[in-house]
């Protein structure tokens, strides 16, 4: 055994001296270790943090445009945005204003009156053309707002300078900028709006076009020349029952129409009576905060229109040469052709095997609150044979009928502002295609993307169809195997539908309002024979004494805008 071992033979003091021996030895190679791992990994520098970018608006010129959106309206609380009203969804006006103002297009005046948070327009020039409720649908919504530009403020004062030296012969008229600068394209080298929009924007909500010049006098609200509506349905307009139980007991069908399908042409004819200039009162929700007291509108088109398959499928657009499945196209090809021919002839039949889509289509200059709604809904009321076509006659005369019975509008979703139209008034940018060399196809990328690229219009929206398309496909061979029945081995249950020839017991009535189902309303009382509301004066009469406001002083309003 080695001597350092041996320590119960050591005396005290050679004991202490070891140990003192050994702790120096520890303190100086713990030293040397610390001196060794202070250079070894040096101490990092902190890095100053980034200061905030602030930006200055004073720096950018600004233009007055117009935009022309769509957007899918189910999952927002309609277009127009309200202080104070928290609402489930969000509004289409709230999500366009945190688009504009992440891309720094709008410098609004500052508002002390505001929440932090609130929608501020003022300084922006703003105004809309349609306000859509919740759960209705745009495809040519338009609002005017005043943007940031590319154009140099450079530009604008050398344009100053122009008109200066035009009062001023005197003075020198070259430039020697102007030798090295292009002038500015107002179009060519302005900020793409649709493009950066889309980018920040939801995909149910879209950017379709913009027009760089509008009038110094445009307004989106009152500029609008005509609106367009469509509110979509089906035929059947809801699932039909078997049996007798299904047949509809009113005088006028008399055990011969079923529940579930619609009579067109009588619901063509009465669309017809909205045609013209009309007293559109009962037709509408009152707006008490308006005071209105004119409810006369010019309709220009009522109708009801088959839609054929090339405009709910997309097949217009796959059947360009740009599209097909062999590149470079030569002809359009046959397997399309006959494809396009076979939805067509399956969109005009009257098979019962398979559902057809149809539209109330409405023109007009302008709409009142819900009017749209109001209409479709009594159309339904006569489609169904629980009306007959004069009671738009009724309903449209003052005279006989002052006050509006009670009854319930159509739902929202099948709704949608197809177009507002201005004339010739603008002239619309579309969305980039950028042809190439006239082959057919498109070129992406750069300043400017197209419709086309990954995460494009195109793109975000063929998403949203697919999802809906296979939903449908589901849900339509999930009916198919409940009504024909399920089969297991060799046994098969219910595979005929079984008819049930007992009377309906119940005297309940099933009515269709338009959102894909019917519901039960007992018996049906017809609508003149309903309790009728209030009059109009009566209704603007109790806003006014709830509000304190003495009528003689009250501030009319007269609005001919549009509404759903």
């Amino acid at each position: 055994m080695n001597e350092e071992t041996e320590y119960s033979q050591w005396s005290p003091d050679k004991l202490i001296e070891r140990v003192t021996l050994l702790e120096r030895q520890l303190r100086e190679q713990t030293t040397r270790y610390d001196q060794l791992l202070q250079v070894a990994v040096p101490t990092p520098k902190l890095s100053k943090p980034k200061a905030i970018r602030q930006f200055d608006p004073s720096k950018y010129s600004t233009r007055f445009i117009a935009l022309k959106f769509a957007y899918l309206g189910q999952r927002y609380n309609g277009l127009e945005y309200h202080a104070n009203n928290t609402t489930p969804y969000p509004t289409i006006e709230e999500e366009l204003w945190k688009a504009l103002n992440k891309a720094k297009l709008i410098f609004p005046s500052p508002n002390p009156s505001l929440k932090e948070g609130e929608l501020n327009w003022e300084g922006c020039e703003y105004s809309k053309c349609g306000r859509t409720d919740k759960g209705v649908s745009a495809f040519g919504q338009v609002i005017s707002i005043r943007v940031r530009s590319n154009r140099p403020l450079v530009a604008a004062r050398s344009e100053r300078a122009q008109e200066e030296e035009e009062e001023d012969p005197r003075k020198d008229e070259h430039d020697p900028a102007s030798d090295t600068k292009s002038p500015f394209d107002p179009i060519n080298d302005e900020i793409p709006y649709p493009q950066i929009l889309n980018r920040l924007l939801p995909p149910e909500i879209r950017i379709l076009s913009w027009c760089p010049f509008p009038p110094e006098d445009f307004s989106a609200r009152f500029s609008c020349t005509e609106r367009c509506y469509k509110y979509f349905f089906t035929q059947p307009a809801f699932a039909p029952t078997v049996g007798a139980g299904g047949l509809l007991r009113t005088k006028e069908s008399q055990g011969r129409q079923r529940e579930g399908w619609l009579d067109i042409q009588a619901m063509r004819k009465a669309a017809r009576k909205f045609e013209g200039s009309h007293d559109f009162r009962n037709f509408c929700k009152v707006d008490p905060s308006k005071q209105l007291d004119m409810f006369v509108r010019i309709v220009n088109s009522s109708e009801i229109a088959e839609v054929k398959a090339g405009e709910w499928l997309p097949t217009e657009y796959l059947g360009l040469a740009q599209f097909q499945q062999q590149y470079p196209p030569q002809t359009q090809s046959a397997e399309y052709k006959s494809m396009a021919e076979d939805f067509d002839k399956a969109a005009s039949s009257q098979a019962r095997s398979a559902p057809s889509l149809y539209a109330f289509e409405l023109k007009g200059s302008g709409f009142l609150w819900h009017q749209v709604r109001h209409m479709i809904a009594i159309l339904f009321l006569i489609g169904q044979g629980l009306e007959k076509p004069s009671l738009v006659d009724d309903l449209l005369d003052i005279k006989k009928t002052p006050q509006k019975p009670v009854y319930d509008m159509a739902d929202a979703a099948p709704l949608v502002l197809e177009d507002c139209k201005f004339g010739s008034r603008l002239q619309w940018i579309p969305l980039d295609d950028f042809p190439v060399n006239g082959t057919g196809g498109f070129r992406t990328g750069g300043k400017s993307d197209s419709k086309y690229v990954i995460g494009g219009a195109v793109d975000e929206l063929w998403k949203v169809w697919h999802r809906h398309k296979i939903d449908e496909t589901l849900a339509s061979s999930l009916l198919n195997l409940i009504v024909r029945g399920h089969k297991s081995g060799d046994r098969s249950y219910n595979a005929v539908p079984q008819e049930n020839n007992e009377a309906r017991k119940s005297e309940s009535q099933k009515v269709f309002l338009g959102g894909g189902s019917s519901r039960y309303a007992g018996k049906y009382i017809p609508v003149l024979q309903r309790p009728r509301m209030e009059s109009v004066g009566a209704i603007n009469a109790k806003y006014l004494k709830r509000k304190g406001i003495d009528p003689p002083e009250r501030n009319r309003v007269k609005i001919m805008g549009a509404g759903t």
